[in-house]
């Protein structure tokens, strides 16, 4: 169920607030009654914002449509748009994902909370997790039944003249933006999740050459 249009009357003018651009701060169950015929993306952990960035810069270059929610922010939802990206840390059950990506676990995340998230994955579901992380890894290699687990650790990549360069399954070789062990990572999770939204290697290759996370 969509939330009601909302409106106030001015003198003159009969203004409308539209639940799809809403000016409102909506809670976890809210941003799901919202999205709940679309695709839901749940992105957690430490690496949560470059991830969504990453995700959302690749799915503009090729005008995919998709909406977007973080926690204690406005959410950007429209009518139309099957997919849905989450970063969040907080009431992550009540999103209800279909795909759930686990990064480093943040400093004051209870992994616990982390775990449930996982475990409520549903049957035909998929749960990304970092590798590298001994706390993801023990949750998200845990055996559940018809939801498919897929690992990501750092990106193959080569650094010439200080420039990092990603090297692809067939050798090619991609100069990114980009640097570090744990950005590298998030690459590969990326790449993940934004293949399970249909965009090909080649096309996610050709869109991460000009991103930049500050």
């Amino acid at each position: 169920m969509f939330l009601p249009f909302h409106s106030f009357q001015t003198p003159n003018i009969l203004i409308y607030f539209s639940p799809f651009k809403s000016e409102l701060i909506l809670t976890p169950s809210q941003i799901y009654q919202q999205c709940i015929d679309k695709q839901r993306v749940v992105v957690t952990g430490n690496g949560s914002r470059f991830i969504s960035l990453l995700i959302q810069h690749v799915l503009k270059q090729y005008n995919r449509k998709f909406d977007y929610a973080s926690d204690g922010q406005e959410p950007v939802i429209h009518k139309g748009s099957p997919t849905i990206v989450i970063q969040a840390s907080l009431q992550l059950l009540d999103y209800k994902h279909h795909i759930g990506i686990l990064s480093d676990i943040a400093s004051g995340i209870d992994a616990k909370a982390i775990e449930q998230f996982a475990d409520a994955t549903p049957k035909g579901g998929t749960l990304i997790y970092q590798e590298s992380d001994p706390k993801v890894k023990a949750i998200g290699s845990k055996e559940r039944a018809d939801i498919q687990t897929i690992p990501y650790k750092r990106y193959q990549h080569e650094v010439q003249n200080g420039i990092t360069i990603l090297i692809s399954s067939t050798n090619e070789k991609i100069p990114v933006k980009l640097s570090g062990d744990l950005h590298l990572q998030y690459v590969s999770a990326s790449k993940e999740i934004l293949k399970k939204l249909g965009i090909t290697s080649g096309q996610f290759y050709r869109a991460i050459g000009n991103f930049e996370f500050n």
